[in-house]
């Protein structure tokens, strides 16, 4: 799997981030997945290596702005593009379809491919082929909002080369079959089964992409079959603690402690605060702070977003940023 950060900023947009937007591809295949979609997210997939043209799938965390004012323009955008025939399928909570329906009506806008948006109220499976599933867990936060759960299907056993060459299958059509899980003859008559020079099927991966959420535990269950959980950390304890208002946002200690719960491998921190910079003494608060936080309860694999990071998750569950 691909992922690549769109935008990594809480609410407004900072000089180095925009506001939420996640892309994921997958391995051998043509099409990818879209996980909100703030405002100029189809400017950021102008600088990143996937097309909008191929775009299939998106998914809508919540409602509030900083998630969905970048959609009018995509979808049009993407009539444009090379994909413009190519169906494409909008999933989010209640109150998305009257969204984009009298965004597009109200500026006389069209698309020329086929749409299709799917709303719901509950949690649950959203979606599901014989590749993968995608479910949601309600969170808690000031409206309804929702974290994807994306499970790849099981993935087909190792075949064994070696068992097969030693059973004295040749190089050729055969092999070819035989890998594939067919049932072959031999020249001599034997019957060869396919499964028989393959392993046990592979588990495949979970990915978590959480919405705004002031309550990691809430994904408790979810978490302990996962590979990769992402989810906002807008603040740190100490600022958190002395708002003057209540805020339904998570601190990375709050999603550091959650991970480290579920005995998670691999945890990526998001929807950063503007309060936040990369040099501390520009806003006397940086990113540092909330990594430094996290760590003091996660000591797993751990990264802080950055717009336009590149992770690959690997099939055995490794996360490397790439990019």
């Amino acid at each position: 799997m691909k992922l690549q950060f769109l935008g990594t900023s809480a609410g407004t947009p900072t000089r180095l981030r925009n506001v939420t937007a996640l892309a994921l591809g997958f391995e051998g295949r043509g099409d990818w997945y879209l996980f909100d979609c703030g405002e100029a997210t189809q400017h950021q997939l102008q600088k990143s290596a996937f097309s909008l043209g191929r775009l299939s799938k998106i998914f809508i965390t919540h409602l509030h702005g900083d998630h969905i004012f970048g959609l009018p323009g995509l979808l049009t955008s993407r009539s444009m593009a090379g994909g413009a025939t190519k169906p494409i399928h909008v999933y989010g909570p209640k109150g998305i379809r009257e969204f984009i329906e009298t965004s597009l009506r109200l500026s006389a806008s069209h698309v020329t491919y086929p749409l299709d948006i799917t709303e719901f109220t509950k949690p649950g499976e959203v979606y599901t082929d014989a590749r993968d599933t995608v479910e949601t867990v309600r969170l808690s936060h000031d409206i309804p909002s929702f974290a994807y759960v994306v499970r790849e299907a099981a993935l087909p056993g190792r075949f064994d080369m070696a068992k097969a060459k030693a059973a004295g299958v040749p190089s050729g059509p055969l092999l070819g079959r035989l890998h594939k899980g067919e049932t072959v003859t031999m020249d001599d008559g034997t019957e060869l089964k396919g499964g028989e020079f393959s392993g046990p099927p592979r588990p495949g991966r979970t990915v978590i992409i959480g919405g705004d959420n002031d309550d990691p535990a809430l994904l408790g269950d979810a978490l302990t079959t996962a590979d990769l959980f992402i989810h906002e950390a807008t603040l740190t304890e100490p600022v958190k603690a002395g708002l003057s208002f209540q805020s339904r946002h998570s601190t990375a200690a709050d999603v550091a402690k959650a991970a480290s719960a579920a005995d998670l491998g691999n945890l990526i921190l998001t929807h950063i605060s503007p309060r936040y910079g990369f040099d501390p003494t520009e806003r006397g608060l940086s990113v540092a702070d909330l990594e430094n936080e996290a760590r003091a309860h996660f000591d797993g694999t751990l990264h802080l977003a950055r717009d336009l990071d590149i992770y690959t998750l690997s099939r055995d569950g490794v996360l490397v940023k790439t990019g």
